[in-house]
């Protein structure tokens, strides 16, 4: 039996569970400010160093795109044209996906 540690896919959070803590804390008060925007989550990435989270878009997530207070940063095509936006809440990304008719 080997007993080799694996390799954590995100070396910043290897071995720092106090660091982890404070993200989930942190990921916690972003889920209850989307919940009182009316926003609905529905994933939360811990790839990279910091959480991001995915909503699903709706009229509200179209009226921050309106109003400016979220930017377009990716555009691209998956059968269909997309652009996804971003805004931050506690510090966090929130990112959602909107198909281009």
């Amino acid at each position: 039996m080997n007993n080799q540690p694996l390799a954590h896919p995100n070396q910043a959070l290897c071995g720092n569970n106090s660091l982890t803590i404070d993200y989930l804390s942190q990921v916690q008060k972003c889920i209850k400010r989307l919940d009182k925007m009316g926003l609905h989550v529905i994933n939360v990435h811990f790839e990279h160093i910091k959480p991001k989270m995915r909503v699903q878009p709706c009229a509200i997530t179209q009226m921050l795109q309106k109003n400016k207070q979220a930017i377009c940063y990716i555009r691209g095509n998956d059968p269909q044209r997309y652009s996804e936006y971003q805004m931050l809440v506690e510090g966090i990304k929130v990112i959602w996906r909107t198909h281009l008719h």
